[in-house]
This record gives C-alpha cells, structure tokens and sequence, in this order.
C-alpha cells in the first residue's frame, strides 16, 4: 500500500512539464504547447478529484 497522499502524488503530476517544456525548447515548435496544455489539465483535475469537499448530502 503506498504512503504518499494524493495531493502528493497530484504535485509530482507536475514534474511532467519538464520534458514537455525541454522539448518545446529543443524542436521550437509550437504544436507541442498543446502537450503542455495536457499535462496542466491533468495534473488540475487530479488536484481538484483530491481536493478536500465540503458538500451537503443529499
């Protein structure tokens, strides 16, 4: 069973903008923005999935 707590593991989500902007570097083009783009809607809807809610039952 792992230990690490979801928002963790949400931040290091992020780490995969490192390749992705290294690569935009390397090649210059703009069509790999839109790798970028992924990479941020994930890692914000995981943020979001594990983000503390305070909701009414219904």
């Amino acid at each position: 069973m792992s230990t690490s707590s979801p928002r963790l593991v949400t931040l290091l989500a992020l780490l995969g903008l490192a390749p992705v902007a290294y690569y935009i570097l390397g090649t210059g083009r703009t069509i790999v923005a839109l790798s970028l783009v992924s990479v941020v809607i994930i890692a914000a809807s995981l943020y979001l999935m594990t983000a503390d809610h305070e909701g009414q039952a219904t």
